[in-house]
């Protein structure tokens, strides 16, 4: 079966307790495929009710099945899951395409990693240090022994972006459930129906109990995400999307004092420095800039140049990027495909003119595409000569579009510039000297960094950013802890 596979009807009800049904208003909304604005499906439009629902199957889940405490029946049931998603992969990567507009090339990433990647944190479950003794310690005349239990922390509120869907919702649910967590995932406007689909997977592959898993989609954010966060019944919210919503997620969360992990935005540098092998520091550069058409939160968008080299990389870059090949995702060849919805393709359009109109030079595209006057297109654009501290700088543009800083100076001005940002998510260097790439590394103020022709992202070390990128981390023992307590018990020891 390809890529190209077919689908009657996507499931896009609430997953609620168990149980798929409609919203209480009886209410669905058009999911619209991106390259032609066709209707894919519809999903359920959940209200406040909906959402009360789904956190009080979520709470009673918690509070009354051994989900918590049964390690055994978590690991069994996660494994159980990883085989359903195996078995239904083509249906996932046609969903990514349909609903995101992510190209085939690669969903490799998106899809089939994710789900082998579950094996780390699902074998985690076993090995993970759940109780551990300490040896007497005396204080107040008594003599006590110490044992630190971990512990979840209940119902997870877990809310996801549209630009990876499934890769993002499976964190987050693979996550808290291997932890001991209910979950209630809320899924974003654009993308409710891969939601759907893991909800579906969990109800007919595996044993989990009802209630432990909730799924729900709205077509206003605003409405189910302030319900969501305003439910005391939520003990920690997990969220990936922009700045401006993780603000407000953690201002609601502050209400009772919960914990909210926050993956936000990005604007990483790509450091090219004097001695960097071009050839090779372009055309990573510009494959880790235009992957899933830009749309990608840790990808290397702010290319920061030495001034030595900097007409050799324009002219590089123009080479490359003025012939990348764009268009339909489902074509395996194209590397862009479209931009989600009208409204982004609208505001990168104008971040764009607005630094050409600021005396920044587009070297390729920057211009909307066109593929029959349907869809949401923009060309792979390049502008360079940009300073450090401009809007196209500074502000996650979320598309296919390659800003390009020059510096002069050392390393020191070097780090400086990659810096200069209220970003920390990731940073990217280039340079022949191994230990030049270690000591910029270790000055970088992000949560990744990669050094040539290598990649952060894996299941067994963390993720996350330093600054308005976000708090928390998500993969390796990390991310693990983030989903849970830590609890001393405190007892005498009994002399022989």
């Amino acid at each position: 079966m390809g890529d190209d596979v077919a689908h009657d009807e996507y499931e896009g009800r609430l997953f609620i307790g168990g149980s798929f049904r409609e919203a209480r208003s009886g209410r669905r909304f058009d999911v619209v495929d991106p390259c032609d604005e066709s209707v894919v499906a519809t999903a359920a439009d959940a209200d406040a009710e909906d959402v009360s629902d789904a956190v009080a199957a979520a709470r009673d889940a918690a509070d009354t099945t051994s989900w918590a405490t049964d390690h055994e029946l978590r690991q069994r049931c996660l494994q159980q899951l990883q085989v359903g998603l195996r078995k239904e992969t083509q249906e996932i990567r046609a969903l990514q395409m349909a609903e995101a507009g992510i190209c085939s090339s690669v969903l490799d990433s998106h899809v089939e990693a994710q789900i082998e990647n579950m094996s780390w944190f699902n074998d985690l479950i076993g090995r993970f240090p759940w109780e551990t003794d300490f040896p007497a310690f005396s204080l107040l005349g008594m003599q006590s022994l110490r044992r630190v239990r971990y512990e979840p922390y209940g119902v997870v509120g877990a809310i996801t972006p549209w630009n990876a869907p499934f890769m993002t919702d499976l964190w987050k649910v693979d996550h808290a459930l291997a932890t001991g967590n209910t979950v209630v995932l809320k899924t974003a406007p654009d993308t409710p129906l891969s939601g759907a689909a893991l909800a579906r997977i969990v109800a007919e592959h595996t044993e989990i109990p009802a209630g432990v898993v909730n799924v729900i989609s709205s077509a206003d954010k605003a409405i189910a995400g302030e319900a969501l966060t305003a439910d005391p019944r939520v003990d920690m919210f997990h969220f990936t999307g922009s700045p401006a919503v993780g603000r407000r997620i953690a201002e609601r969360a502050a209400v009772g004092i919960r914990k909210a992990c926050l993956e936000l935005g990005g604007k990483s540098a790509n450091l090219i420095l004097d001695d960097a092998d071009l050839d090779q520091a372009t055309g990573l550069g510009v494959a880790m800039c235009m992957s899933s058409s830009g749309q990608g939160c840790a990808l290397a968008t702010r290319m920061v140049v030495h001034a030595s080299v900097y007409d050799e990389v324009l002219e590089r870059l123009a080479a490359i990027v003025g012939v990348l090949p764009w268009g339909d995702p489902r074509d395996s060849g194209n590397v862009v495909g479209p931009i989600i919805r009208r409204e982004q393709l609208d505001r990168m359009a104008a971040l764009v003119d607005r630094a050409r109109d600021a005396g920044a030079r587009v070297l390729v595209g920057g211009e909307r595409g066109d593929r029959g006057g349907k869809g949401f297109w923009y060309l792979p654009t390049v502008v360079a000569d940009v300073g450090e501290d401009d809007e196209i700088a500074q502000t996650e543009v979320f598309g296919p579009v390659l800003t390009v800083v020059r510096y002069d100076g050392d390393d020191d001005e070097a780090v400086r510039v990659a810096n200069n940002s209220v970003y920390g998510l990731s940073g990217y260097v280039q340079t022949s000297d191994p230990e030049r790439a270690w000591r910029i590394a270790r000055r970088l103020r992000t949560g990744t960094v990669n050094l040539g022709p290598a990649f952060y992202l894996s299941p067994d070390t963390p993720f996350g950013g330093y600054g308005v990128s976000g708090v928390g981390r998500e993969h390796g023992e990390d991310g693990f802890r983030e989903y849970l307590q830590a609890k001393t018990i405190a007892y005498p020891q009994v002399s022989a």
